[in-house]
């Protein structure tokens, strides 16, 4: 009986897992391919490299019932909400300056009294 060779491919990090599952989505999506956790790792190990398995399904349930065009495209329905509010946001962040330094107080120096203590330090 043949027994499975262990990889010992490090495991990518975190930025390059989800740059790996985004990419492997998009190829799937070219090809009319259903995006499933098991087709991402397939496409992702063709590739040479190996993502932790949360990867894969967690961009198989983000991507579940969406259309992966519309997402590439933009036409995601909040088109117009999100461009009134970059719209509305760029005058405002002109707008803002930056903070001006405090400016150092100086309390005129009192001169300090003599408070009877009743002899307790003298």
């Amino acid at each position: 009986m043949a027994r499975a060779q262990k990889d010992t491919r490090p495991i990518a990090d975190q930025a390059t897992s989800e740059a790996a599952c985004t990419y492997a989505a998009l190829i799937l999506y070219e090809d009319n391919q259903e995006i499933v956790a098991s087709k991402l790792a397939s496409v992702i190990k063709a590739a040479n490299l190996r993502v932790e398995p949360i990867w894969t399904k967690v961009f198989e349930k983000a991507l579940k019932g969406k259309k992966v065009g519309d997402l590439l495209h933009g036409n995601t329905g909040n088109a117009p909400a999100a461009q009134s509010a970059a719209q509305t946001s760029a005058p405002a962040a002109q707008q803002a300056k930056a903070p001006e330094p405090a400016k150092e107080v100086k309390k005129a120096e009192e001169p300090e009294e003599d408070v009877d203590m009743g002899g307790l330090f003298d």
